[in-house]
């Protein structure tokens, strides 16, 4: 009885450390710089303001998904803004969500800007 105890228990360790190995991290609230805007692949090459970031110096964050939520958040007042891809200029700070970055590009599911507008 208690070898099969043993058993089960080691079997239920293995499955859930399988189970966990499976699931894919999201690395959220990135900070980066926008350098360039690719309007005709709707993306952004940016730079990262974080020492050590998965961003590295030069990345291409792309925003072709219909599912990109763009929001803005006044400092001061507090209040938040949703935002559209063609809002973003050169220079703006941002944040973003990734799940991963392969050979300087990533898909995002937010992007937040940081650069405070009056």
């Amino acid at each position: 009885m208690k070898r099969l105890m043993t058993i089960i228990l080691l079997i239920l360790i293995l499955l859930f450390v399988s189970a966990c190995g499976a699931k894919k991290v999201t690395h959220m609230g990135l900070n980066a710089e926008i350098l360039e805007i690719n309007t005709e692949l709707k993306g952004f090459v940016v730079k990262s303001l974080d020492k050590d970031s998965i961003l590295c110096e030069k990345c291409y964050i792309s925003c072709e998904s219909d599912n990109v939520y763009y929001i803005y958040a006044d400092n001061e007042t507090g209040e938040t803004k949703d935002l559209s891809y063609n809002d973003y200029r050169v220079g703006d700070e941002i944040t973003v969500d990734v799940n991963s970055v392969e050979n300087g590009y990533s898909l995002t599911s937010r992007v937040q800007l940081i650069t405070q507008r009056k």
